[in-house]
């Protein structure tokens, strides 16, 4: 059975809420996606302590504006959450480490890259960290984008999980099963109890006693302009050259196809940058990839390659 201990990470303005898979000396640092929290990497590190015979433990914050760390003070965005990640090294007495994020987090990693390279021994994108292909609204820069603009623009791309953000249920259990009824979870994807369990964790109670997601609304719109539409923190994986492994799902966060990324993007991306290299994580989609068991597998594989 797998150790697991929740912990505090102290950062400018606060601590964020983190947890431990494992107590290998060896320690891998995550992030998570941009409406996620810390326990998405729940299969993983269940995984990883196994695979590794204990040699290897993983550690993951909630991010600001999320879960455990949802009333953190402080700003939102890719820089601001590079350096929270960091923190996780200084908490540990660690001096260097793996960076492996989903989704939003991938983006925080090559952040983290890029602004403390001294710290990255190599990166493991899943999903995410190479800028998407956006359109953004004609005769603009992106400096004049009202918020207006910013959220429909993070709506194109992440669509359903922001509008979960507005939506209330009257129990934890309804939330849940809102969840499962997911296009991803949809057979033959699998509903497993990692997933659950983040799912679960996720859930807060109002004042008025109906459910919402623990997640700021206004913490994805920061996070998801900084990710998306700034040309500078979205493209942080450009200008970095430590060894970076870049994990692509071919379907999308509804289940689709093509997903996040489409084909020809992938492509053109690992022929144009030599410290990246694509594996395809087949039969997975933008959420399985990291939460159901095929995908976790896949992530540790890779994590424990060079390990």
């Amino acid at each position: 059975m797998t150790q697991y201990e929740r912990l505090e990470i102290p950062v400018d303005g606060g601590a964020l809420a983190a947890g431990r898979w494992g107590s290998g000396d060896t320690v891998i640092v995550a992030s998570h996606g941009i409406t996620a929290n810390h326990l998405s990497w729940q299969a993983v590190g269940d995984m990883l302590d196994a695979e590794s015979h204990g040699a290897v433990s993983l550690v993951a914050v909630d991010h600001r504006g999320r879960a455990g760390s949802a009333d953190t003070p402080g700003e939102y965005g890719l820089a601001q959450h590079a350096d929270d990640a960091v923190a996780v090294l200084d908490h540990m007495g660690i001096d260097k480490a793996v960076f492996v994020g989903h989704s939003m987090g991938a983006f925080v990693v090559a952040n983290v890259a890029e602004r403390h390279p001294d710290r990255v021994e190599r990166l493991v994108l899943v999903d995410g960290g190479v800028p998407f292909v956006v359109d953004l609204p004609g005769g603009f820069e992106i400096d004049e984008l009202d918020d207006e603009a910013i959220e429909a623009i993070v709506q194109s791309v992440i669509g359903p999980a922001l509008d979960r953000l507005n939506q209330r249920w009257a129990t934890i259990d309804e939330y849940v099963d809102f969840f499962r009824a997911h296009p991803a979870f949809q057979p033959p994807n699998e509903w497993t109890p990692a997933v659950e369990a983040y799912v679960t964790y996720d859930a807060v109670t109002t004042p008025e006693g109906d459910v919402r997601s623990s997640v700021a609304k206004g913490a994805v719109l920061v996070d998801g302009a900084s990710a998306i539409v700034d040309p500078i923190s979205a493209s942080a994986i450009e200008r970095v050259s430590v060894p970076t492994t870049l994990l692509w799902c071919p379907r999308g966060i509804l289940d689709q196809t093509p997903g996040l990324y489409a084909p020809e993007q992938i492509t053109a991306v690992e022929a144009e940058f030599d410290h990246l290299t694509v594996r395809l994580i087949d039969g997975t989609n933008h959420y399985t990839v990291l939460v159901a068991d095929a995908g976790a597998a896949a992530i540790v594989s890779e994590l424990l390659a060079n390990a």
